[in-house]
């Protein structure tokens, strides 16, 4: 009775509840439970219907889950309306959200069961080597005084390797642009080569088309985390915590800091509070985990085209250049009115790279101003294989005896009406030589002289097919050329086709 006594007159601590104190009467309730069911018999007890509905019915449960599972992302009050406006809780007693939702999880068609509700869990990466995974992001910290003297704010871009969690690259910039981003990877790159992945959110700097085009180019594939998905970058998230203490140490100081300063002040934190400092996952410090790394640092001469400007350009008919922000490039002749990619960067104009059908095709420098014309190149001169001109002169003639040859050339009979007034009349008629000159018409009189007599269906046969071929009132040596050339055929088939009998 003393030592009851004693306890109840003591104050206690409650887990959850703090101070408290209990009457003579609990205590010996206590203890007489203790002693007919042991330390069982002291847990609070459990209804012996629990897990069983009281006032919801099993028509009502199994109308609430077939609603849950046509839309799982249904809020359960939706589902009371439903069940409400549709009559199913007609007669049911009135109950609590809470108590249809504890329904609905021990049937399995709860919104956390479905999946609908938690975050998805996570999982830690881990990589073999260094530059097996890059993680990049950009921090938004307090103001800066900027070069005009206006307080702005600075953004922290940041990589870091994924495999000795140290920051490859980390700077503090004025804007969260394609230029901020070239100078803080380029460091990185010039310093300890390329990484296999590149692991980025989805913001508009690394969905530009410049870091995808300048890490295609170093064999380095771009990977972009899920929407509003911070958790997938958590190595990097959780650096941004000792940016935020370092910003904390900033905002204390009387007067704003310009960018060089915050950077200086930057780099000594960092390397003083992170990278000389043990790290959970790696169990060492990061600066002792890079020191193992030899680095591989990127080609400079390839470094000065990564992050190029992509534009189409036509090359000028005349001066074969391109124009870029006011300035003129020279390209290869053979580009001439042929439509090009260019790659420049803006803030470097002493280049730009020529792109052709998807090709590189060259590096293009600025046109010089008064600058002496490029000499032709020397061509060797390399004996000709065929006679052009004598293949088109047989041609010509093989169509005019093709042209001919209805015309029975053994058969032909000289008129002796047919003579060379009558021929200058039919030629010049046939070909529209009446109204030229008496110089071509003087040529048919010595032309007859000199293949004549000739019949007057061979003439009229030459002269049409040199209409045909070339037209009327032309010079009259190319309607002779074409009588000429019956003639001549005639005379050599005659002696083979007079054999016959």
């Amino acid at each position: 009775t003393a030592l009851v006594k004693e306890i109840a007159g003591r104050t206690h601590y409650l887990p959850g509840k703090g101070r408290v104190t209990v009457s003579v009467r609990t205590v010996y309730g206590w203890l007489r439970a203790y002693r007919t069911g042991g330390i069982d018999a002291l847990k609070p007890r459990v209804r012996r219907d629990r897990g069983r509905s009281r006032k919801l019915s099993d028509t009502v449960l199994a109308r609430a889950v077939q609603l849950r599972k046509e839309n799982a992302k249904r809020w359960t009050s939706t589902l009371i309306d439903i069940l409400r406006l549709e009559g199913t809780l007609d007669g049911c007693p009135s109950f609590h959200r809470a108590t249809l939702d504890r329904h609905l999880d021990r049937r399995g068609a709860s919104r956390r069961r479905l999946r609908v509700l938690a975050k998805k869990p996570t999982i830690k990466m881990r990589f073999d080597a260094f530059g097996d995974l890059w993680v990049g992001d950009y921090h938004h910290g307090p103001l800066v005084r900027g070069p005009d003297g206006k307080a702005r704010a600075a953004k922290l871009g940041a990589f870091i390797d994924h495999t000795t969690r140290y920051p490859v690259a980390d700077r503090y910039y004025l804007a969260e642009n394609i230029a901020s981003l070239r100078d803080c990877l380029l460091r990185a790159l010039l310093r300890w080569g390329p990484p296999k992945k590149a692991y980025v959110d989805r913001g508009a700097v690394y969905r530009a088309e410049q870091l995808a085009y300048s890490l295609m180019r170093i064999e380095c594939k771009l990977v972009h985390s899920k929407a509003y998905y911070s958790e997938g970058r958590g190595v990097i998230e959780r650096w941004w915590q000792h940016a935020d203490q370092f910003e904390n140490e900033v905002s204390a100081r009387d007067e704003l800091l310009t960018l060089p300063e915050r950077n200086r002040f930057w780099e000594a934190y960092r390397e003083r509070r992170y990278c000389q400092k043990d790290h959970s996952d790696l169990g060492r410090p990061p600066a002792e985990a890079v020191a193992e790394v030899s680095p591989r640092p990127l080609d400079p001469e390839v470094a000065r085209e990564l992050f190029l400007v992509k534009e189409e350009r036509t090359v000028h008919q005349k001066d074969c250049c391109v124009s870029v922000l006011g300035r003129r490039f020279r390209c290869e002749a053979f580009l001439r009115k042929r439509r090009v990619t260019v790659r420049f960067d803006p803030s470097d104009l002493s280049f730009c790279v020529i792109y052709f059908e998807g090709k590189r095709v060259q590096r293009a420098f600025p046109q010089e101003v008064n600058a002496k014309p490029e000499p032709h190149p020397d061509t060797e001169e390399v004996a000709s294989s065929v006679d052009y001109l004598a293949l088109l002169r047989d041609e010509y003639d093989q169509k005019l005896l093709e042209h001919a040859r209805p015309l029975a050339y053994c058969e032909l009979r000289v008129d002796e009406g047919f003579t060379v007034d009558r021929f200058v009349e039919v030629v010049s008629d046939l070909a529209g030589l009446k109204g030229l000159g008496v110089s071509q018409r003087g040529e048919l009189a010595p032309f007859w002289e000199t293949f004549g007599p000739i019949p007057e269906e061979l003439c009229r046969i030459g002269t049409e097919h040199a209409v045909r071929l070339h037209g009327r009132r032309r010079h009259a040596r190319i309607y002779l050329h074409a009588i000429r050339t019956l003639i001549l055929a005639h005379w050599r088939s005659r002696p083979s086709k007079e054999k016959k009998p």
